[in-house]
C-alpha cells in the first residue's frame, strides 16, 4: 500500500525521526449515501422541514441494503441535519451553526458576543445564570495556582438561540481577588454587562493574556439532558484561564454543541526575521 514518510531533523545534534502514515481508506457505502445527502441539506436542495425518501426509496437510489440507509441517517442526526421521530419518515433540519470568534470575546467593550453570533443566524439570544461561592476543587484551584478549598464565585450561565439550550460556561473567580469590589458578583452592579476584560481592569488587574485548551468527548448523561443533545452527538470542551500579568484571575469551562457551533480562532503571524 502506498504510503507517505513525514521526517523531523533538529538542528541540535543529529536526532531524526520518521513517521509513516498509510493513505486514507475508502469511505464506507453509508458514509457515501450520508454525504450524498448532506451535499443536498447544506445546499439547501432540500430544504429545512422536509421530508427525506423513505429508506427503502433511499435503498434502491443508492443501491444500498437498509442496514447500510439506516446508520447513514444515523450519521446525519447525530451531525443534527435530520429529525427523526419512531415510525415517521426522517424531516431535514434547519442546519446554521453559530460561528464563535474566540478573539471577539476578549476585546475592550465587547458588548454580547454571544448576542451577536446568533443574531447573524437569525435566532433570538437568551440566557440564564445561577452564581453563588463555593470552595474551589482540585482541578479549578490548579488553573487559578491557588490551594484547594479556596473560595471562589462559580457562576454557571446557559445561552439559548431560539429557546434551545446550545452553550453552558461554567466560570469561577477567586474572592480573594473580587469580595468587597463591583464585580464580586458577575451578574450584579454597573458592570453586569461587561466583558471579563473590562470587569477586571476595573479593580486595577487588566486580563494580559488568554489560553483555551479544547478537546471533543461525548457529553455526559446531566450535560445531554441540559443541551438536549441527541444520542450520539458530541460536546466542545474549551478550558479558559485568564491572566494578568502572571497572575489566574479567571477559569471557566465552555461546553458547547458539537453541531451547533463552529469554532474559529484568528492568530496573528510574527513577522520575517530581518
Amino acid at each position: 500500500m502506498p504510503s507517505r514518510v513525514w521526517s523531523e531533523w533538529t538542528n541540535e545534534g543529529s536526532t531524526t525521526r520518521a513517521m509513516t502514515e498509510p493513505e486514507p481508506t475508502s469511505e464506507h457505502l453509508y458514509e457515501r449515501i450520508a454525504g450524498a445527502l448532506r451535499d443536498e441539506i447544506l445546499a439547501r436542495t432540500r430544504v429545512p422541514g422536509e421530508r427525506l425518501p423513505t429508506q427503502e426509496e433511499l435503498g434502491e437510489t443508492f443501491g444500498a441494503s437498509r442496514i447500510a440507509v439506516r446508520r447513514a441517517l444515523d450519521l446525519l442526526e447525530s451531525e443534527g441535519l435530520i429529525d427523526r421521530v419512531q415510525g415517521g419518515r426522517a424531516t431535514v433540519r434547519l442546519y446554521d451553526p453559530l460561528v464563535r470568534r474566540s478573539a471577539l470575546h476578549y476585546r475592550t467593550n465587547p458588548g454580547m458576543p454571544f448576542a451577536e453570533e446568533a443574531l447573524k443566524t437569525e435566532r433570538t439570544p437568551t440566557y440564564d445564570y445561577d452564581t453563588a461561592p463555593e470552595r474551589a476543587g482540585l482541578e479549578v484551584a490548579r488553573r487559578l495556582n491557588v490551594e484547594v478549598g479556596t473560595e471562589v464565585m462559580r457562576t454557571t450561565y446557559l445561552s439559548y438561540a431560539n429557546g434551545e439550550p446550545i452553550q453552558r460556561v461554567t466560570s469561577y473567580e477567586p474572592l480573594a481577588l473580587t469580595r468587597g469590589t463591583p464585580i464580586e458578583h458577575p451578574e450584579q452592579g454597573p458592570l453586569m454587562a461587561a466583558g471579563i476584560v473590562d470587569r477586571f481592569t476595573s479593580i486595577g488587574l487588566r486580563p494580559t493574556n488568554v489560553t483555551e485548551r479544547l478537546h471533543a468527548r461525548m457529553p455526559r448523561p446531566s450535560e445531554a439532558e441540559q443541551l438536549h443533545l441527541r444520542p450520539g452527538i458530541p460536546v466542545i470542551v474549551a478550558v479558559r484561564t485568564c491572566y494578568a500579568g502572571e497572575l489566574p484571575i479567571e477559569t471557566a469551562d465552555l461546553l458547547f454543541a458539537a453541531n451547533q457551533f463552529k469554532l474559529e480562532y484568528s492568530l496573528t503571524v510574527e513577522p520575517e526575521a530581518t
